[in-house]
């Protein structure tokens, strides 16, 4: 009898290839991570590089599911390979990525604040939801601006705000009231930016955050008065470090009109007003009262003892903050009393307003 013919070789395709080659990897990475995970946690770096670099290599290989499934477990290991956390941290994906923003210990407040300033929306709020966050990284977050990481970040009652910050978040919740009414189960709330917020907020932002107050504080907030915006924004404002700043520009002999323009250009408006006091020679405590809309003709004063231009002037006028914009006429009419003021005259006249 002939011989029998023999089999076809098997041949397999790229993709059944590239199958084989991923379940290989996945299995040994689900046997690696449980190896860690059971074992006695490595005590020396070079044990925990060893396992960085096996788990480096079988990371690129795996599904997504199967990378979000190893960043949940290993963000609950309090010292977990430093390089593989970080790459797990970085990925594009949010299911792999949050778990170890939101937890692992292992990453530093270094590498949260580089993660801050490049990450989705959606990833800053996994680190805004960290346990302990420190006012550093709160104060990053609070900047990029997202709406959904501010809410985030006011409910996690563990994250640690500084005074600037809080200032921010009760800015934007006088117009926000369902931030306005998180801010309120917060225990940590400044007392004075807490009344200067109710002063200012509208009826809506400031009703749902005196109703969530803890009771012993409402009272005191239903008692207080409201304000001009203008004036309960300058309330909150912190002139420590600005007076630092503008006196050391006074130092160098840098303090002077484009300083204030630009001051104006950034919104700085504390820095304005404490240039103004220091050129001024009056309080900042002066300045501040000059900013309402019935004292342009005295702040027209304190730009000109300032010796500033008449456009940083301009700018001054229409950047206060809370305050109404000034029609393009009573502008047109406030340049040219101030092209006819006397420098002697108006310093004669603005520290005349200190003691008045």
């Amino acid at each position: 009898m002939p011989p029998a013919p023999s089999a076809a070789p098997t041949v397999k395709t790229p993709a059944a290839e590239a199958r084989t080659v991923s379940e290989l990897a996945t299995d040994m990475l689900r046997r690696t991570t449980s190896l860690f995970l059971a074992g006695p946690r490595p005590a020396s770096d070079e044990q925990l590089d060893l396992y960085d670099q096996m788990f480096a290599r079988l990371m690129p290989q795996v599904a997504t599911e199967v990378l979000a499934e190893f960043s949940a477990a290993l963000a609950r290991v309090e010292r977990a390979p430093y390089g593989t956390a970080r790459l797990l941290a970085v990925h594009p994906e949010l299911r792999v990525a949050g778990p170890m923003l939101a937890k692992a210990l292992v990453l530093t407040e270094r590498d949260c604040a580089e993660f801050i300033r490049s990450g989705s929306p959606g990833h800053l709020v996994a680190l805004a939801s960290r346990r302990g966050i420190g006012e550093t990284l709160t104060t990053l977050l609070i900047a990029r601006g997202f709406p959904a990481v501010r809410m985030a970040l006011v409910q996690n009652l563990s994250a640690r705000l500084s005074e600037d910050g809080y200032r921010s978040l009760f800015k934007i919740a006088e117009r926000d009231e369902d931030l306005a009414e998180k801010l309120a189960l917060r225990t940590d709330l400044p007392a004075k930016l807490s009344r200067a917020f109710v002063a200012a907020a509208s009826e809506g932002a400031r009703a749902r955050f005196i109703k969530a107050a803890p009771p012993a504080t409402r009272a005191t907030l239903q008692a207080t008065p409201t304000r001009s915006s203008g004036a309960a924004m300058r309330a909150m404002w912190d002139y420590q470090q600005v007076k630092t700043e503008v006196a050391a520009l006074n130092r160098t002999g840098k303090l002077g009109d484009s300083a204030v323009n630009r001051f104006c250009v950034t919104g700085e408006f504390p820095s304005v007003i404490a240039a103004l006091a220091l050129l001024c020679v009056v309080s900042i405590e002066t300045i501040e009262s000059l900013m309402d809309d019935d004292r342009l003709s005295d702040l027209l004063l304190a730009c000109k003892a300032a010796r500033l231009s008449w456009a940083t002037t301009a700018m001054i006028l229409r950047g206060r903050p809370g305050c109404d914009a000034i029609p393009a006429d009573d502008v047109e009419e406030a340049r040219k009393r101030f092209e006819k003021l006397a420098l002697s005259e108006a310093q004669w006249k603005v520290r005349g307003l200190e003691s008045s």
